[in-house]
Parts: structure tokens; C-alpha cells; sequence
């Protein structure tokens, strides 16, 4: 009774500490409410999940791009002409590739829209920068639209470049050349008039909106004030396809293996296409090979010979084989192998003679010596093939007679 009593009291500590340890992970803080990054994939105070879930209720199809921007002149995947492309306070620097990549897709007559620091800014005339002066009544309170009660504050203000520090060249050249605008709006100001986000459109139709501070697009700044129906108005003004979110470089990788890598290659080239072609080929052969088109054939069955059977295929074979000595002699030095524990390797006809010769001597038996005479004369003189069954009789009588005494030397 006491140790069923101790069992029940571990086993209810044990599902205490289980369920304290679960209720804990349950209940303690997530990661994502120390991760800063703009990302579409974190929930957390600093991430831009919410503002993505809220585009997906308006019915606009969104977009999380895990992939460079390299190619987004050949790639079918990405954004295309009346997609928008959102550029959100990246952590990861974009490469010089990248960013004239993004200058030619606005050329090309697709939109974008940048929050924070990402110094594509600059292929359009433009920068962002600090606001050192930092005073909450006039560089971060922004003026508020009209319908708007709340809006964050921002540190951060765009500034247009110098003419002479302005870049104007061709699209050939390494540096980003400047895609200058035809008409720039500005959206929001501090109250002591310094720019806070701006809105150019070019001759395509494509425009590039820009956000000094991508705290505006924060889940925070979404919930806690009147930034939602701000930004969302602003994407939503061009009647946008879809909405491409960079998460590449927030470290959102799309790290495919090297069977989806050969795949894709397989797909995309003419070689992987004549290997998949190749490969149904054998293996459609394979699948004819493998069907069997008729009955199955008769087959000699094949089962193991029992005992009895392997006797008698032995005595055939030693007949057919002249085997009478043979099997003789081996009776024989049995006999002497059990009497002497004497092991003889090959035929040795005289010694077994002798051997028994001088085994007449221990016999005191009538019986036991004439089947000795028999067995000495059979192991001597040729014979029959019934002079086996005589040996072996003998063998057994001599056996019987001598088993009982002392073996003699």
C-alpha cells in the first residue's frame, strides 16, 4: 500500500512539473518582441506582419520575395508592369546590382515604395537622413492629414540631393544613374516643414514612394495610432496587382536544397529536359520488362533429398564405382577406431590385417573369433558387394563381444 501510495505522489510531481514547464513556454515572451526588423514574417512590436494581413483582407495578393533582386527583369516570379515592390527598413545592404536593378524596374514602368534607409533613395534624387536637432515639438511631430487624430514621430527626414553630387548617365555605366521625376508630392512634413515622406511619379506611370522613418510601417505604429489607413491608402492609390515584400535582405533566405536546385535546372534548360525525357524513357522500358505477358513457365521443382535417399544415392555410387573394398576397409577401421581410439587417415589394407591378427589373441569366444577370421578374409580377398553387409555384421558381433572388457593395447 505505501509504495502504491509513493507512486502516485511522483507521478503527480512529475505531471506538475511537466505542466508548470509547458504553461511557462506557453506564457513566456516571444523572440519577436526584441527583433526590430521590418519583416512581413514577425508579429512583433518592431515587425511589418500586420500591415501584410491587412492588404490580404483588401483582397491584394501579397507577395514575401526570399530571393535577390538580381533578376527581376527575367524572373516571371516576381513583380511585373502594376506591381509594387516594398523596400522595408532592410538589415542587409543591397549590392550595387541590385540597387540598379531596382532603378531599371521603375524605368521599366513598376512602382516602389521604400521605408527607412536603403540608399535606392539615391537613384532618384533623393536621401534620407538623420534628424540631429531632436525636438519633439517641431523635427519629429509630423502634421497630421486631415481625418487623421494620431501619428507616430519620426527621426528620420528626405532630403533631395545636390546637383553637383546628382549622377546623370547611362544605364551601361556601374554607378546608379539618376531617374529623375516628372512630378514630386509630398506626403508628410514635420511641423517645422521638413519632409517626411514623398511620392514621385515618372513617364511610365510608375511611381516611388518614399518613407523617411519605417517606424510608420511598424505593427506598433499600426495599432497604436492612425498610420494604418495612411500607408494603406498610399500603397492602394495605383491600384497595385500585387504587392512584393522583400524579405531577402531581413535574412529570410530561401535556402533550397540541391535536389530542388537540379530540379528547377532540369526544367529551365534543354540538357535537364533531354535527361527527364531519357529517364521516363527507361523507366517506361523497365515497366514493360517487369509485366509478364503470358503464363509463367514450367520449372523443374527442386526439393532436398531426405536421408534415406542420400544413403542410397551413396550406395549406387559406390557400386557403380567398384566401391566393395572401400566400404570394407572403412567398416573395419571402425571397428579398430572405437577398440584403440586410433585415427587412420586413407586405405591401409595390411595394417588392418595385421590389427586384426593380433586382436585374435584377446577373443576367447568361439563366435567372436570366426566373425574375426570372416572380417580378416573380407578385408583380404576381393568379393561381392554382399561381403559389405557380412563385414558390418561381423563388426557388430566382434563389438559385442569385446565392448564390455578392457580395450587391449
Amino acid at each position: 500500500m505505501l509504495q502504491r501510495s509513493e507512486f502516485w505522489l511522483v507521478l503527480a510531481v512529475s505531471a506538475g512539473i511537466i505542466g508548470a514547464a509547458l504553461v511557462g513556454q506557453w506564457t513566456a515572451p516571444s523572440g519577436e518582441l526584441l527583433d526590430f526588423r521590418r519583416s512581413a514574417n514577425l508579429a512583433g512590436p518592431g515587425g511589418a506582419r500586420g500591415l501584410a494581413e491587412v492588404l490580404e483582407r483588401l483582397d491584394v495578393e501579397v507577395e514575401l520575395r526570399q530571393q535577390p533582386l538580381f533578376d527581376l527583369a527575367s524572373d516571371s516570379s516576381t513583380a511585373g508592369v502594376g506591381d509594387l515592390i516594398l523596400l522595408l527598413d532592410v538589415t542587409l545592404q543591397l549590392t550595387g546590382v541590385e540597387t540598379r536593378e531596382l532603378r531599371h524596374a521603375v524605368a521599366r514602368g513598376r512602382s516602389l515604395l521604400i521605408a527607412g534607409e536603403s540608399d535606392v533613395e539615391r537613384c532618384f534624387g533623393f536621401r534620407t537622413v538623420f534628424v540631429e536637432d531632436y525636438d519633439v515639438d517641431t523635427s519629429t511631430t509630423l502634421v497630421r492629414p486631415v481625418g487623421i487624430d494620431t501619428l507616430p514621430e519620426v527621426d528620420h527626414v528626405v532630403e533631395p540631393i545636390p546637383s553637383d553630387s546628382l549622377y546623370v548617365g547611362d544605364e551601361s555605366s556601374e554607378a546608379c544613374p539618376v531617374l529623375l521625376p516628372t512630378r514630386v508630392d509630398t506626403l508628410l512634413t514635420t511641423v517645422d516643414g521638413r519632409v517626411a515622406g514623398l511620392k514621385l511619379r515618372f513617364r511610365k506611370g510608375s511611381t516611388v514612394t518614399i518613407l523617411a522613418d519605417s517606424w510608420l510601417v511598424s505593427n506598433e505604429s499600426l495599432k497604436e495610432t492612425d498610420a494604418g489607413p495612411v500607408i494603406v491608402g498610399w500603397i492602394l492609390d495605383g491600384n497595385p496587382r500585387r504587392v512584393v515584400i522583400d524579405e531577402y535582405h531581413h535574412g529570410f533566405q530561401d535556402r533550397r536544397s540541391i535536389f530542388t536546385a537540379a530540379w528547377r535546372w532540369a526544367l529551365a534548360s534543354p540538357a535537364g529536359w533531354t535527361i527527364l525525357q531519357l529517364s521516363i524513357a527507361a523507366l517506361a522500358a523497365l515497366a514493360l520488362m517487369a509485366v509478364r505477358f503470358g503464363p509463367a513457365l514450367n520449372v523443374v521443382e527442386r526439393r532436398r533429398r531426405s536421408a534415406i535417399e542420400h544413403l542410397d544415392a551413396l550406395a549406387v555410387g559406390l557400386e557403380r564405382a567398384s566401391g566393395r573394398d572401400v566400404a570394407v576397409e572403412l567398416i573395419a577401421g571402425g571397428l579398430r577406431r572405437r577398440l584403440t581410439r586410433t585415427v587412420t587417415t586413407g586405405r591401409d589394407r595390411d595394417g588392418i590385417g595385421d590389427w586384426l591378427a593380433r586382436l585374435g589373441l584377446a577373443v576367447h569366444t568361439p563366435g567372436a573369433r570366426k566373425n574375426l577370421k570372416r572380417l580378416a578374409w573380407l578385408v583380404r580377398e576381393p568379393g561381392g558387394d554382399d561381403d559389405v553387409l557380412d563385414a558390418a555384421i561381423a563388426v557388430e558381433d566382434v563389438w559385442q563381444a569385446l565392448g564390455q572388457r578392457s580395450r587391449p593395447n
